[in-house]
């Protein structure tokens, strides 16, 4: 059953367990506002259970943004099945990725935003940072300056350990995980989208794998940086669908 947890005032973790013999999960994030809103949609397969555990923080036909950070089945699998369950519902991404994705992917006409764009969702505001290569060419990251919370999908990924939020150092086992999926191509596009990160200041790391940081940022972003992360290794599959 996916759990949902309140990791900053009116933005709600919703968390289905990806890998349970190896503590990853995969999770999305509502902002319960005057425009309901969703960052990433988790997989398709798994669209009932998590529909269900939106259902308890808002009314899934009344979402106005489905953002999608980048496109992949943990980011944006369910993306058609929302946008038929909610009729005003528009999805949001970077440029690249409604040119070369969305744009033909999705339901309904994409949003494309960058780095100048503000959404106004009544009390919270969801800003970008668009990050090529972080992890694919398309990727962006949302960011809500009103709450300091950035939703940071593959970046700083990490364990869950039972718990939605921490403020321990997991650095170690975030860079092992990279070091065993190798999903950062490129040494100087990461230190590009460590700089955005670190010069919005954030307060909330919401991981789209592993528990939302709210303690030790500067150690997680210093992490990155000083160790090798990037280039091609060999594939790991840690992550698998979830079953039919």
């Amino acid at each position: 059953m996916a759990a949902v947890d309140e990791i900053a005032p009116d933005i709600f973790r919703i968390t289905v367990m990806t890998e349970p013999d190896q503590d990853f999960t995969t999770s999305f994030f509502v902002i319960r506002d005057e425009a309901p809103t969703l960052v990433e949609t988790g997989f398709r397969l798994s669209f009932d259970e998590t529909r269900q555990a939106l259902s308890r923080v808002v009314d899934p036909s009344t979402l106005r943004y489905l953002v999608v950070p980048h496109f992949e089945g943990d980011e944006c699998g369910a993306l058609n099945r929302y946008l038929d369950q909610a009729p005003h519902a528009v999805p949001v991404a970077s440029p690249i990725g409604v040119a070369v994705n969305l744009g033909d992917f999705a339901l309904r006409d994409p949003l494309p935003v960058d780095a100048s764009s503000e959404l106004d969702l009544g009390t919270h505001r969801l800003r970008f940072l668009i990050t090529p290569y972080v992890h694919t060419w398309e990727s962006m990251l949302p960011y809500d300056p009103t709450t300091g919370t950035i939703f940071c999908s593959d970046v700083f990924i990490g364990p869950e350990e039972g718990r939605a939020m921490t403020d321990a150092d997991q650095t170690e086992a975030m860079i092992e995980t990279y070091k065993t999926v190798g999903i950062f191509p490129s040494r100087a596009h990461l230190d590009s989208a460590l700089d955005k990160i670190e010069a919005v200041h954030p307060r909330t790391l919401a991981c789209h794998h592993g528990s939302v940081k709210t303690a030790k940022i500067g150690t997680y972003l210093q992490a990155l940086r000083e160790h090798d992360v990037t280039g091609v290794t060999e594939w790991n599959p840690m992550l698998e669908p979830p079953s039919r």
